[in-house]
């Protein structure tokens, strides 16, 4: 893929190279997570990060990859690589809403090994939802936990 003007991308195709810049070294979950945490700020009704995908992806100091002064920022994958195409893979059916959020309503995560972000504030005021690889993803405390399951029959 060649370097592109972000508004020239469609919200998949972002979100496809946000999983990647983001995401391309950690398994398949852990892609499937990040989209899930950008899926969960596009639909959770807080404007603050912004209204659809491309505003949200793009919020600054958000998702570092996007930050000028990350070096991710002009990564553009090839199209034969593997980590990219595994990288669509994950992102498209979470894009298109089929996709169980393994995250449990995460909006945030961060690299496990780190201390808590400063930036975040209160570590009191989330939960943790998951841990996949080298990420770890959280919720707001208050938030109530999403039980998602792929089969929503009864047995009654």
């Amino acid at each position: 893929m060649v370097a592109t003007d972000y508004a020239d991308l469609s919200d998949l195709e972002l979100l496809e190279i946000c999983v990647f810049r983001e995401a391309r070294g950690e398994p398949i979950d852990g892609k499937r997570a990040v989209a899930h945490v950008v899926r969960n700020r596009v639909y959770s009704g807080i404007t603050w990060w912004g209204e659809d995908w491309h505003s949200v992806i793009l919020h600054r100091f958000q998702f570092s990859s996007f930050d000028l002064e990350d070096p991710n920022a002009d990564v553009w994958p090839s199209e034969t690589d593997p980590a990219w195409i595994e990288c669509c893979q994950a992102a498209e059916p979470v894009f298109n809403g089929t996709d169980p959020d393994l995250t449990q309503g995460a909006l945030w995560y961060k690299v496990s090994t780190l201390p808590w972000p400063a930036s975040w504030g209160d570590p009191s005021k989330y939960s943790f939802t998951i841990e996949i690889g080298r990420q770890s993803f959280y919720r707001r405390a208050e938030q109530p936990q999403q039980v998602l399951s792929v089969d929503q029959s009864t047995d009654e």
